[in-house]
C-alpha cells in the first residue's frame, strides 16, 4: 500500500493515474464525496489496509474533494465509529484538490462496522464473512503470528548480510557496510523493530526465516524434510533418498528444487531436427508451490517440518498449520491472505514472489500449458497438502508442439483439438463430440477459428477443420511431424530393448529399411543414440 508520506502533495492527471491506478481494488478505493465509510474503512482494516480517495467519481471523473474542516470531521468521526485510527492528506492534482484517507491494517483485534458485521475487501467490493470462515478469521486475526515473535538471542554472524543487502537494493535502500550494524536494514525490511532505549532493536522471527543462516536455532522446524519414496502407496513405501534441508527459506528453496530435479524424470522428445528435453515437473509449478509451503505455514508449530514427498506417479508437498484467515478449498485460487506478511514482503523484495495472490492461478496455468492434471489441494486442521501428478493428456512430443504456440494462450479443450487435427490432419465435430461429450463443441470450434488455430474447410456434413497456415508455419507441417513421431517411436523402442538394428526398426515402423536407417541416424546426429557395429551387424543404442 502506498504511505501518505510518499505520496507527493502535487501532482499531474497522468501522475495520479500512474501513481495510483484507475482499477479499484482491495487496497484502493475512489468516493465523489464524503459518503457512509462505515463499512469500507473496517473492511480494509480487516483486509489489507488501504486508500480512499475523496473527489473521484465512479467514472474516474475528478470533481474534487478538498480537506476542509468538515470533511475531516465527518471522516474522522466515521472511523472512531469503527475502531479505526485513520490518516488524511490533501493531494492537489492539476489543481483539484483530492482528499486521500489512509485505513491501517488492523491485527491482533477485530474491526467491525458500526452495527457489529466483519467485512472484508474482495475486489472492489466490501464482503461479509459468516458461518465457518467468520469464526476461522477471527481466531487466526486475533492470535499474533509467530512471525512477530522477537529472537531472545542472537549474533550478528547468524545472519547472512549478502542476502540483507540484496533485499535493500531492490527495495532502493542503502547497503549495509561491512562494519554497520543490522538493525537499520532489518528494520527497513520490516523484519525488527526499534525499541527503547533507542539503541536496542527486536529482531523478530520473520528475520531469521528469511536471513539466517541456521534459521532452525530460532525457530523449531524451519527445515524441508524430503524423501524419494518407490511406488504409489497407500503407506509409506520404501525410501529410495532422503534429505532434511537446512537454510534461509531462499536457500531452503533452491535445495529442494535441487533434490527433485535429482529425483524426477527428464522427458526427451524429438521435433523436427531439435531434441527436447522437458522436466517431468514444470519448474514454475514447483517452485509456487514450494514457496506457499514455505511463506504460509504455521511457524507457531514447533517442531512442525515442511514435508516433500515424490512417488513415481506425484509430489506431495505439505506445510503444517491449516488455511489461513477466510481461505477455504473453495476459495484458494481467487482469494489471498498471508499468515506470515512480513516473509511474504521480503521474499518479494528478493524477486522470488511476483504478485501476492496470484502463486496457485499461475500453478493452474502452468499445468494446463504442459497438458497436465491440475494441482490438487486438501487441508485438515493440522497441515495443507498440494499434490502434483505426472498424468500427461498428450504424449511428450505433442507437449512439445503445442508449446510453439504459446502465444495463443490456448485452453485445454483447444490443446486437445490441436493435437487430433495434427495426428488426424483434421477433425469433425462428430469426432470432438465423441472424444469431449462434456463440451460446447460449436464454440469451441468457433473460438479456435476466431483466433486463428483451424479453418474450416468442406460443407455441411463434409466440413472439417484443419490447422491453419500459420500454426503450421509456427509449429511444424503434418509430414515432418510424421518424420519426428517416427523418429520418437524409435526413441522409445531404444529405450524399451536397450538397442536396435535397422531390420527392427523396419518391422517396428513397417517401413523400407532405407528410411529406417535414415532417421536412425538423425538421432545419431541430434546427440540421442549411437551406432555400433558395421554394415547388418550395426545396432543403436541410447547415447
Amino acid at each position: 500500500m502506498l504511505r501518505l508520506s510518499e505520496i507527493p502533495e502535487n501532482l499531474s492527471t497522468e501522475q495520479f493515474w500512474a501513481l495510483v491506478g484507475d482499477m479499484e481494488h482491495e487496497g484502493l478505493d475512489f468516493k465523489r464525496g464524503v459518503p457512509d465509510l462505515t463499512t469500507v474503512i473496517p473492511a480494509m482494516a480487516m483486509t489489507d489496509g488501504g486508500l480512499i480517495i475523496l473527489g473521484v467519481q465512479d467514472d474516474r471523473a475528478i470533481v474534487g474533494c478538498a480537506l476542509s474542516q468538515n470533511t475531516l470531521d465527518r471522516v474522522m468521526r466515521q472511523a472512531h465509529l469503527c475502531g479505526v485510527q485513520v490518516s488524511l492528506k490533501e493531494v492537489t492534482v492539476s489543481g483539484v484538490a483530492l482528499t486521500f484517507v489512509a485505513v491501517p491494517e488492523i491485527r491482533g483485534r477485530i474491526v467491525t462496522t458500526p452495527d457489529g458485521r466483519l467485512v472484508r475487501r474482495v475486489g472492489s467490493d466490501s464482503q461479509p464473512l459468516i458461518g465457518d470462515v467468520l469464526g476461522r478469521f477471527v481466531r487466526e486475526r486475533e492470535g499474533r503470528s509467530a512471525e512477530d515473535e522477537a529472537l531472545p538471542v542472537f549474533e550478528p554472524r547468524d545472519f547472512d548480510r549478502s542476502l540483507i543487502n540484496d533485499a535493500l537494493k531492490r527495495e532502493g535502500k542503502r547497503t549495509l557496510d561491512k562494519t554497520e550494524s543490522l538493525a537499520r536494514g532489518l528494520i527497513e525490511l520490516d523484519v525488527a523493530l526499534p525499541s527503547a532505549p533507542p539503541a536496542d532493536v527486536q529482531i523478530l522471527r520473520a528475520a531469521a526465516l528469511v536471513f539466517a543462516h541456521e534459521p532452525s536455532r530460532f525457530v523449531e522446524g524451519a527445515t524441508v524434510q524430503i524423501v524419494r519414496r518407490s511406488g504409489v502407496g497407500p503407506g509409506p513405501g520404501p525410501s529410495m533418498a532422503r534429505k532434511e534441508l537446512e537454510g534461509p527459506i531462499p536457500h531452503l528453496l533452491d535445495q529442494s528444487l535441487d533434490f527433485i530435479a535429482h529425483h524426477t524424470s527428464q522427458l526427451e522428445a524429438v521435433v523436427g531436427a531439435r531434441r527436447i528435453v522437458l522436466a517431468e515437473y514444470p519448474q514454475e509449478v514447483l517452485r509456487e508451490a514450494l514457496l506457499n509451503a514455505l511463506a504460509h505455514r504455521d511457524y507457531g508449530l514447533a517442531g512442525a517440518t515442511v514435508d516433500v514427498t515424490i512417488w513415481d506417479d506425484r509430489i506431495e508437498i505439505q506445510s503444517p498449520g491449516p488455511l489461513p484467515g477466510h481461505i477455504t478449498l473453495d476459495n484458494i485460487r481467487d482469494e489471498h491472505y498471508s499468515r506470515n506478511r512480513r516473509v511474504m514482503r521480503a521474499l518479494k523484495l528478493l524477486g522470488l514472489v511476483e504478485e501476492y495472490g496470484e502463486g496457485v492461478d499461475r500453478m493452474i496455468r502452468e499445468m494446463e500449458a504442459r497438458s497436465m492434471e491440475p494441482p490438487g489441494f486438501s487441508a485438515t486442521s493440522a497441515s495443507v497438502t498440494v499434490t502434483l501428478r505426472n498424468r500427461f493428456l498428450v504424449a511428450v512430443e505433442d507437449q512439445v508442439w503445442l508449446s510453439l504456440l504459446g502465444h495463443f494462450e490456448l485452453s485445454p479443450s483447444e490443446r486437445r483439438l490441436l493435437v487430433l487435427a495434427r495426428h488426424e490432419g483434421g477433425v469433425t465435430p462428430r469426432r470432438l463430440r465423441g472424444l469431449m461429450p462434456e463440451m460446447d463443441i460449436n464454440g469451441l470450434l468457433r473460438g479456435a477459428v476466431a483466433k486463428g488455430l483451424v479453418v474450416r474447410v468442406g460443407q455441411a456434413g463434409g466440413a472439417r477443420y484443419v490447422l491453419t497456415d500459420e500454426v503450421v508455419m509456427r509449429a511444424g507441417a503434418s509430414g515432418l511431424e510424421a518424420q519426428s513421431r517416427k523418429r520418437q517411436m524409435l526413441l522409445d523402442e531404444i529405450r524399451l530393448r536397450g538397442s536396435v538394428s535397422t531390420s527392427e526398426g523396419a518391422d517396428l515402423l513397417d517401413e523400407d529399411m532405407s528410411v529406417v536407417r535414415h532417421l536412425l541416424n538423425d538421432l545419431v546426429r541430434g546427440g540421442l543414440a549411437e551406432a555400433k557395429g558395421r554394415t547388418r551387424a550395426r545396432r543403436y543404442y541410447l547415447k
